[in-house]
Formats: C-alpha cells, structure tokens, sequence
C-alpha cells in the first residue's frame, strides 16, 4: 500500500514522468491496490516496462474522486464540480490489519468512503465482549446515525486485513447534501437499507438458536463480503463469534459438524460453503 504514498509525492512535487517512481510501482505491481482491482489488462503485465506510463497514469487518476473506480454508488449522482469539492476535502488513509478506523465515541468529522480491504463494524461491550453488526469493504459507504445528531460515533471500525478509507469531511458532506436532491435521497435510502439490515441482523440474534446464527452469518459472508474473493471466508473464529453472538468455542464447534455433515470446507482459516440449500435450509428451521 506505500504505492500511494509514492504516487501523492510525485503528485506535489510534479514529477508526473519520475522513472525512479514508475519503476517502483512496475515492482510492486503484483501486490498493488490498482493491480487487484483489475484496472490493468492482464496482457500489460507481462511487458510492464513498455507500459510505464500508462500503468502511472491510471494510478494517479484513480485518485481523483471523478475518476475513482472504487468510490461508492453513492457519488454517481454527483457533477464534476461536487466530486471536486469532496475530492479537495478528502484524506486517504492506509490502515494495517487490526488498526482502528473509527473509536466509538469518538466526535465524528468525518465521513468515510471505504476503497480496499475489508473492516468490521461493532458495538463496545463491556469486558471486552463486542457484537459486530456488519463487515464492509470496497464501494461500501459508511455514514453513521450520529451524523444529524451529537455528531459522535456509536460503533467501531477496525480493519479485518490491511485496508484504505477515503475521509470526507463532514462539513462538506453536508453541503452537498443541502445542494443536491438526488444525492440526498440516494444518501437516505442508504441509511434505510442499512437500518433494515440491523432489524434482520437483531431479529436473528434474538429468535434463532446457535446453529441458525451461525449458518444466516456464512450465508451473509458467502453472499455479501467475499462473493468477489471466490466466495473464501477468510475470518478469525473470534470475528465470526463476535458476528453471531456466540462463544469462540461454540463457533468451532458447529463448524465441525457443519464439516462433518458436508455443508462446508473447512480448510484452515478458510471455509467455503459447499452445500447453500442445505445451509439455508438450517437458518430457516433453526
């Protein structure tokens, strides 16, 4: 991820054509953001060298909020000019895995546009027992309820694996809010989708038994976070235990037998669903 950093210096100082930074970006090509996105033709990769410009180019145009092909659904309303203004009142920030995000809280600033990585979002117990209520990744927009309120966060972000967030300001977000209709109904119905999914998330804690818990989580995580990943659930125990509301053991424990009846693979830290009818089956009755 110091890609970007290299990338923001050329940008300042105006070394657009620096071949010291472009032969550092060709180098880190196989582990670059840009690269996992695809943005790049895989044919070009195999003769970097004679494309080091346009690799360049499209690094730093896909920083500009205008030309970002991993900012939220959210802003395709938006004019040149809006994403402008969002684009001169943004901050880019590279998190390692299991740095904070957002502290809840905390006094809200910001809002945040999520652009690689993946990163959970809970609540705070007390005894350091936390619930996760969702885990988001790239183009997933994260407002928060505190927003036309106390302006304070009420859950935590941490980040599931290294991630990078793009943070809007608050006060701009707002403006364009105030200035474009569209933006601002497209922004309310995301907050009602996100309001709905909670109600689903709770009604699920509150009225299913371990085993219902667990298997509407890995069709979740099957169906919504690593659908783009060839549907691998890469996840601590821990995380999934905070995900469901159960015990780390009790998560181990229905994942053998979810094993052993074939629903899953469990290979490691990764599990796939091989059995989805069966699965749903199991949320439905339990």
């Amino acid at each position: 991820m110091t890609i970007y950093k290299e990338v923001f210096q050329a940008i300042s100082l105006h070394h657009l054509t620096n071949l010291s930074l472009v032969d550092y970006i060709c180098r880190e090509l196989s582990a670059s953001l840009i690269y996992r996105k695809g943005l790049i033709p895989s044919d070009l990769i195999q003769d970097v060298q004679c494309n080091k410009n346009y690799f360049l180019m499209e690094c730093l145009k896909d920083m500009n909020c205008r030309f970002c092909s991993m900012k939220s659904p959210l802003f395709k309303v938006l004019s040149d000019a809006e994403l402008e203004l969002i684009n001169c009142n943004k901050r880019h920030v590279v998190f390692r895995k299991g740095e904070i995000i957002v502290k809840q809280g905390a006094p809200m600033s910001h809002v945040i546009s999520f652009t690689s990585g993946i990163a959970k979002v809970y609540i705070e117990g007390s005894g350091d027992r936390n619930l996760v209520l969702q885990f988001i990744k790239p183009t997933n927009f994260l407002g928060a309820p505190g927003i036309y309120a106390d302006q304070v966060h009420y859950s935590s972000v941490r980040a599931v694996e290294e991630s990078s967030v793009c943070f809007i300001d608050l006060h701009v977000f707002k403006q364009v809010i105030r200035e474009n209709k569209r933006f601002a109904e497209s922004f309310m119905e995301l907050i009602s989708w996100d309001g709905i999914f909670n109600y689903e998330r709770f009604n699920c804690l509150t009225h299913k038994n371990i085993h219902g818990r667990l298997a509407d989580s890995l069709i979740y995580l099957h169906e919504k976070i690593f659908n783009d990943r060839g549907n691998k659930i890469a996840l601590s125990r821990q995380d999934m235990a905070e995900l469901t509301g159960m015990s780390k053991d009790s998560v181990i424990r229905i994942l053998k037998e979810l094993e052993k009846e074939e629903v899953i693979e469990n290979d490691g830290s990764i599990i796939q669903v091989k059995n989805m009818d069966r699965l749903i089956k199991i949320s439905e009755l339990s």
